[in-house]
């Protein structure tokens, strides 16, 4: 397997790290990290608000529930 890389010199093989790819890289992982920032933001105002749609709509049951209650319907059937 060694004999496969042994032409590349060893100089054409590093990567030089200039200041503009350590500036380039620093800024892609800046965005990628406030793009996780917002989407997990994004997600937990997701969640409270499918919870507090729950809450009203159950709210809603409840109060007509109660209101069934105290008015019973008089069915006769025939």
């Amino acid at each position: 397997m060694s004999l496969v890389f042994s032409y590349v010199k060893y100089s054409e093989a590093s990567f030089p790290m200039t200041g503009q790819y350590t500036a380039l890289l620093l800024i892609t992982s800046v965005i990628w990290v406030l793009l996780w920032f917002g989407y997990r933001q994004n997600k937990i105002n997701d969640e409270i608000k499918k919870k507090e749609k729950e809450e009203r709509i159950n709210a809603k049951v409840q109060r007509r529930k109660k209101l069934e209650s105290l008015y019973p319907s008089n069915k006769k059937t025939v």
